[in-house]
C-alpha cells in the first residue's frame, strides 16, 4: 500500500496523538475482580486493582488453630478426635467473597479462576508460619471430588483448578485420591449436624492410588493438603480425611481452603 503526503501526515499526526493521550491518561487494563479499568500503576501479582485488593478479607491471624477462622471458635473447642489435623484459609467469607465465589462457580466465569488459585497461597502461607510444618512440609495436594451431576452442571470442579494453580506456587505434586460415592446435594440451608450426617460415607479413595502414593512418595507418615473452596462446618473436609486415612493409616491430612 503505497502512501500520499497527505496520508503519511495523517498518520504521523495520529501516532503522536496516540502518544500524547498515552502520557495524559496512562495505559490501564481490566481489574479480573471488578472489571473496570484501572491504570497500571500500582498493580498487585493478583491482578485486581487496588480498591478490590483493600476489601479482601484477608485471614492475618489466625485465633483458632483447629479450623484457621480470624477469631475465637466456639464450634471448634466442642470438637473431638479427628481424621482432619487442622485447616487453613486464605479469607473470611462475607458477601464481597460469596459473590466472588459465585461468578466463577455457579455463573462460570472462569477467568476468576487464577484469581482464586493464587489467594489460597495466603492459607499455605499460614501454615508455613508454625516452624514445624515449614521443616517438614507436606508430600502432596489433592482436592474434594465433585459428584457427576455436579461436574455436568458446572463443567469443572472448582477446588480441583484452585488446587492445581496452588500446586504450581508452590511447587507440591497435585494428586486426585478421591472419588464421591453419591450425590449430597446443597447443604447451605442444613444445620451443623445435618451437614455432618449428610456427608458421612460420601468419599472413597480411587482403588490403588493409595499404594502409588505410597510408592512415589516412600515416606511412611505422609503429609497431605486437601483443597476446597469454603470451610463451614469441617464436615466436608473430615469426611475426605476419614476417607484418606482408611487407606492410608499414617497419613496426616490438612485441609487448604480459599474462604473460612
Amino acid at each position: 500500500m503505497q502512501f500520499t503526503g497527505e496520508s503519511k501526515a495523517r498518520a504521523i499526526r495520529q501516532w503522536l496523538f496516540q502518544g500524547a493521550a498515552r502520557l495524559i491518561a496512562p495505559p490501564t487494563r481490566l481489574c479480573c475482580s471488578c472489571g473496570e479499568a484501572r491504570p497500571y500503576a500500582g498493580w498487585n501479582p493478583l491482578g485486581v486493582c487496588e480498591a478490590c485488593f483493600q476489601a479482601i478479607p484477608w485471614i492475618r491471624k489466625v485465633a483458632c488453630p483447629v479450623c484457621g477462622r480470624g477469631e475465637r471458635c466456639p464450634d471448634c473447642s466442642r470438637l473431638g478426635p479427628r481424621a482432619l489435623v487442622m485447616n487453613r484459609s486464605a479469607v473470611g467469607y462475607d458477601d464481597g467473597m460469596r459473590e466472588l465465589l459465585a461468578a466463577y462457580k455457579y455463573r462460570g466465569n472462569e477467568r476468576l479462576r487464577a484469581l482464586l488459585g493464587h489467594m489460597l497461597v495466603h492459607a499455605y502461607g499460614l501454615y508455613m508460619l508454625d516452624p514445624a510444618i515449614k521443616k517438614r512440609g507436606f508430600d502432596c495436594i489433592t482436592f474434594v471430588p465433585v459428584s457427576p451431576e455436579r461436574a455436568a452442571e458446572r463443567g469443572f470442579n472448582q477446588a480441583e483448578q484452585m488446587a492445581v494453580i496452588l500446586g504450581q506456587q508452590v511447587g507440591l505434586p497435585v494428586v486426585s485420591l478421591l472419588s464421591r460415592q453419591r450425590h449430597t446435594g446443597k447443604q447451605s440451608k442444613m444445620s451443623r449436624d445435618e451437614r455432618m450426617e449428610n456427608m458421612r460415607g460420601a468419599f472413597a479413595m480411587i482403588p490403588g492410588r493409595s499404594a502409588k502414593l505410597q510408592n512415589a512418595v516412600k515416606r511412611q507418615r505422609l503429609r497431605i493438603l486437601i483443597v476446597d473452596d469454603v470451610y463451614t462446618t469441617g464436615s466436608t473436609l473430615t469426611q475426605c480425611a476419614e476417607a484418606i486415612c482408611e487407606s492410608l493409616p499414617q497419613a496426616r491430612v490438612y485441609g487448604l481452603c480459599w474462604a473460612r
